[in-house]
């Protein structure tokens, strides 16, 4: 089941933020199993976006809220000094 969750958060976050230069990806850092379903944790490297003539990347932390049927239901950018809450 974490492999599954683990792929379904990769290929949303790849889908939502059109991650498709080499250079950039997605990698799972975190999976924690809630009561409505599971919170993912993963930094993504993306080229910034303010430099696009360049080849500039950075590295952003978001968090995935799945439902029970593995279906994203939320996503956010994690602020670097917020804490996160797993349980809504």
């Amino acid at each position: 089941m974490i492999n599954d969750v683990k792929g379904k958060v990769q290929q949303f976050l790849q889908d939502t933020l059109e991650i498709q230069e080499p250079g950039e990806g997605v990698r799972i850092v975190g999976i924690t199993k809630v009561s409505n379903g599971w919170v993912a944790e993963a930094d993504v490297v993306e080229r910034d976006p303010t430099l696009h003539a360049h080849r500039v990347f950075k590295t952003a932390r978001y968090i995935v809220k799945l439902n029970k049927d593995l279906e994203a239901y939320s996503f956010r950018l994690q602020n670097s000094n917020q804490p996160e809450d797993v349980e809504e």
